[in-house]
């Protein structure tokens, strides 16, 4: 039996080797399949922990740069108010000076450089930071992950910040000579008699924004000139780091998102006087003021202001406290014909505009995902 037993094997031994082979082959195998698979769902477990503790950090990182451009505007908007103040000239038309032609003129070029150096200001202070806060926390990223030894000190997140305080000095300054310099030459085309439709009016502020586009000294293309000093002391690091800054400000993208923002807030500027130009229709003595409404918003392409009238509307806007009403250029009644003016905080609407942006938003993914990496 046993004989019989060993000769059968003996016979079939290549059958049994291969078969041998083959089955050790196969656990083998399996065996690499599953350690394979197990160290891919180790590798997708951790590049999806990664990817949600990176998300979680951006969000960190954007409610920080919106909380910092919230909290910077202000600052800007009171110097670009006070340094193009219209306080004094308004005070003179008051007391119904012999030289009031000239102090509408000068009114005139003051009033819309304060809201077109608003708009400008705030879509560049919007623009720097996102890219400077992201950029900073694509760093600190990297910091946490242990990628390369810390090297983002407080020392140099300070420093690194504490740049585009530049922009609320004498970059703000450079800023206001550009846009006074254009908005004097595209204002000298309008006479304070002109009458202006809501149309005209943002024919106006376009012309101003092509003005400044045009200009060798653009705001737009040359964001970093405004907001950031040309030189700085610096560490290697924070060489580096702004360094990255100026290249991303200096992107033609960028410049892009800026020039985009500046279009938007004209556009809520003119949104804004449209509600003047909807009231200032005459009301029929038999004309309720609901129905005013409809008819005003119906032909308000038809109706028009002069630019004498404009021009403190636009001063209002961007005027936190508003005295009595002046007279007119023209002929010394009621600069406004009763329209009323409202408080607004102009700077602040712009910012919430611009924040709300999905191009804004979307440079600072890519800019937080370019140097988190």
């Amino acid at each position: 039996m046993l004989a019989a037993i060993k000769d059968f094997f003996y016979r079939h031994r290549r059958k049994f080797i291969t078969t041998g082979v083959v089955l050790g082959s196969g656990l083998f195998l399996i065996k690499i399949i599953q350690y394979k698979l197990r160290e891919f769902q180790e590798r997708q477990a951790k590049e999806i922990a990664e990817k949600f503790k990176r998300m979680q950090h951006f969000e960190s990182t954007e409610r920080t740069c919106n909380q910092t451009i919230v909290g910077l505007s202000p600052t800007v908007s009171e110097k670009a108010l006070k340094d193009l103040s219209t306080s004094e000239v308004l005070e003179k038309l008051r007391s119904n000076p012999d030289n009031k032609l000239d102090l509408w003129d000068e009114l005139k070029i003051l009033a819309f450089s304060r809201i077109v150096t608003l708009v400008y200001a705030s879509s560049m202070l919007a623009v720097t930071l996102k890219t400077q806060i992201n950029l900073l926390g694509g760093y600190l990223y990297k910091d946490t992950m242990g990628q390369d030894d810390k090297q983002i000190t407080v020392d140099i997140q300070t420093t690194y910040l504490s740049m585009i305080q530049y922009f609320m000095g004498e970059g703000l300054d450079r800023l206001m000579a550009v846009v006074r310099k254009n908005v004097t030459v595209v204002m000298q085309r309008y006479n304070l008699k002109q009458q202006l439709t809501l149309a005209d009016a943002e024919t106006l502020f376009w012309s101003i924004q092509m003005a400044l586009n045009n200009d060798e000294q653009s705001l737009t293309k040359n964001i970093a000139k405004y907001t950031l000093p040309q030189e700085v002391n610096r560490s290697d690091i924070l060489s580096q780091m702004y360094d990255e800054t100026l290249d991303v400000l200096e992107n033609a993208e960028v410049a892009d998102v800026c020039l985009s923002n500046v279009t938007n807030g004209f556009s809520l500027i003119v949104d804004k006087l449209a509600e003047y130009y909807a009231e200032a229709e005459p009301t029929p003595p038999s004309t309720s003021k609901s129905s005013l409404n409809v008819d005003a918003l119906s032909n308000i392409n038809t109706i028009k202001i002069s630019l004498a009238k404009l021009i403190p509307i636009v001063n209002g806007l961007t005027s936190k406290t508003l005295g009595g009403l002046i007279g007119s250029a023209s002929n010394g009644s009621n600069g406004l014909n009763g329209l009323e003016l409202r408080n607004s905080d102009m700077m602040s609407s712009l910012v919430s505009r611009f924040m709300q942006s999905e191009k804004l938003k979307t440079l600072g993914v890519n800019v937080y995902e370019t140097f988190c990496q």
